[in-house]
C-alpha cells in the first residue's frame, strides 16, 4: 500500500475500467480531490504510473487486460480486494477531511517540536 501514487490510482480506477492515458489524465486533472489534508498534488509521469500499476497488479489489487489487436490498448480495473479496500477507507479519508484543521494543528505542533528540539 505504500507508494507515492498507490491512492490516487486507486481512486481514480473507483469509478470503473479506465485505459491507459485516460487513467493518467484523470490523476493529473486531480488537484487534491480526494481531500488528503496538505497534500500537494505534482504531475504524474508514465515511468512512476507504471511502476505503480506494475505494483498494484502484483498485489492482486489491479487487473490489467491488453487488447491484441493493433493498437494495443491497456485498460485497468480495480480487484475485488481493493474496491473492500476503498469501501472501509473511505470512513477515514472523510474523517480526515472533515478534521482537517485538527490534523493541520497537530502537524504544526509537531514541527515545532522538531525544531526546538534539533
Amino acid at each position: 500500500m505504500s507508494g507515492e501514487w498507490t491512492w490516487d490510482v486507486l481512486i481514480a480506477l473507483h469509478g470503473g475500467p479506465l485505459h491507459y492515458t485516460s487513467l493518467l489524465n484523470v490523476i493529473r486533472a486531480q488537484d487534491n480531490v480526494a481531500g488528503w489534508p496538505g497534500r500537494k498534488h505534482r504531475r504524474l509521469q508514465d515511468s512512476p504510473l507504471n511502476r505503480t500499476l506494475r505494483r498494484l497488479e502484483q498485489g492482486e489489487l489491479v487487473k490489467h487486460d491488453r487488447e491484441s489487436d493493433f493498437p494495443y490498448r491497456a485498460t485497468y480495473e480495480l480487484s475485488s480486494a481493493a474496491e473492500e479496500l476503498l469501501s472501509v477507507a473511505a470512513p477515514l479519508a472523510m474523517w480526515a477531511e472533515t478534521h482537517s484543521d485538527l490534523l493541520d494543528r497537530a502537524r504544526q505542533r509537531r514541527r515545532a517540536e522538531d525544531t526546538s528540539s534539533g
